[in-house]
């Protein structure tokens, strides 16, 4: 798909003699989760221009922010190269392209307050973006170019297909939940809904009412297990970061929030 907003000629080198950095960056799935049809197939990384003040008016447009779309909107008008869909990436390999989005646009500085576990101090916490970990696709799907991938439950012992989640599916769940909620209905069923989202088969049943039903009935420790599996198992930037406590000098973890500060840094 040819970015509408990039201009036909270039007015940036040939009047003002700058033109927009780009940078490459890691796909963590290596592009092995995308149908062979697909841009992404086999692509171990993405070419993406810095982030400029059209991005900034993306990201601060409270008609996408209501919508939910206004990063995946930014990261998209980011991308270089065409017809590559940003909702058909899996999240992991969307947050690979935001982060380095923010970096481009703001450095890799990011405060973030944080209570240390021990005394409960507010630390200041300067996290270095540029120093986050890939974690990559450590599991083959089960055939290349599918996202689909096996894992055997430990108490009924039933063999689960499962997919990592993509943006279509973001925008799907968001779709569902608003339809419920216009019929006076708010569930808080996060566990049930990530289950059914993720999973394509048990025991090579597909039918999803059926695998609704399983789901709902399913033993703890199976739920728990698969979630955990699916969670580690996904390809993705690994967003905790360490420091020490300025108070009583203990070692914290803390999971880095995408807060106001990230796309609209005060400083």
């Amino acid at each position: 798909m040819q970015n509408k907003n990039m201009p036909t000629s270039n007015i940036l080198k040939d009047d003002f003699g700058w033109e927009v950095p780009f940078e490459t960056v890691p796909l963590p799935s290596r592009g092995v989760v995308y149908h062979p049809d697909s841009k992404l197939y086999n692509k171990e990384s993405i070419s993406i221009k810095a982030m400029t003040a059209l991005e900034e008016d993306i990201l601060s447009s409270q008609a996408f922010i209501k919508e939910g779309t206004s990063v995946a909107r930014a990261i998209q008008s980011c991308i270089v190269e065409d017809n590559v869909d940003v909702d058909e990436m899996i999240s992991g390999d969307k947050n690979a392209l935001m982060i380095s989005m923010r970096i481009t646009g703001y450095g890799s500085r990011y405060p973030v307050l944080h209570s240390c576990a021990n005394c409960g101090a507010q630390n200041e916490v300067d996290v270095q973006l540029n120093e986050l970990a890939i974690n990559r696709l450590k599991e083959e799907p089960i055939v290349k170019g599918e996202n689909k991938f096996k894992f055997l439950l430990p108490v009924s012992g039933k063999e689960v297909i499962f997919k990592f989640l993509t943006g279509y599916d973001e925008k799907e769940e968001k779709i569902k939940k608003q339809r419920m909620k216009s019929m006076g209905i708010n569930l808080d069923n996060n566990v049930t809904s990530f289950l059914e989202q993720s999973i394509l088969s048990i025991d090579n049943i597909t039918d999803k009412n059926k695998i609704s039903h399983f789901i709902k009935h399913m033993p703890a420790m199976d739920s728990r297990k698969l979630r955990l599996h699916i969670i580690n198992q996904e390809p993705g930037i690994d967003m905790t970061w360490k420091y020490v406590c300025n108070s009583c000098t203990h070692n914290n973890e803390l999971g880095i929030p995408i807060s106001t500060e990230f796309f609209w840094p005060s400083t």
